[in-house]
């Protein structure tokens, strides 16, 4: 059984939910583990628009989601952006990546957001689930694409 949770609701995860991000995106950006572990305690104000969700399959962590206000500085005047979707590698085509992003989706129309935007270089994923092609980018991250969603 998959789950879904913000990871407010569940502040012992945000060790593991760290070290995916890290290893996947933060330590190429640049970043330290410790900058991504205190990036993700913010996720755990209950006010914060910004949120994370995790995945849990049979009760255990399985993948991560975030919603954040801005993702991409070159494009600071689209907001919000779905961000740092991953499963981890035992769990994957199990439908859990599906679910993280409609909680994210679900997340952004209850904050009364029109769309919602991502980047990728796997715009196809994103296709099958509704998203469109907003525009390609070049420079640093050709081959990439921004995607959004009516909500």
């Amino acid at each position: 059984m998959i789950t879904v949770e913000p990871l407010e609701n569940r502040p012992e995860l945000v060790p593991v939910c760290a070290r995916w991000n890290f290893h996947e995106w933060g330590q190429e950006a640049g970043r330290t583990m410790q900058e991504t572990v205190d990036a993700f305690m913010a996720f755990l104000a209950p006010d914060s628009r910004q949120k994370a969700f995790v995945a849990l399959h049979a009760g255990i962590p399985s993948g991560l989601v975030l919603l954040i206000d801005n993702d991409l500085e070159s494009h600071a005047h689209l907001a919000p952006w779905l961000a740092s979707l991953y499963v981890a590698p035992p769990f994957r085509s199990k439908g859990i990546g599906k679910q993280l992003i409609a909680a994210a989706e679900n997340a952004a129309r209850n904050q009364g957001h029109p769309e919602l935007y991502l980047y990728t270089d796997k715009p196809d994923y994103y296709r099958a689930a509704g998203w469109e092609h907003h525009e390609a980018l070049a420079g640093e991250n050709a081959g990439m694409a921004i995607l959004n969603r009516v909500l």
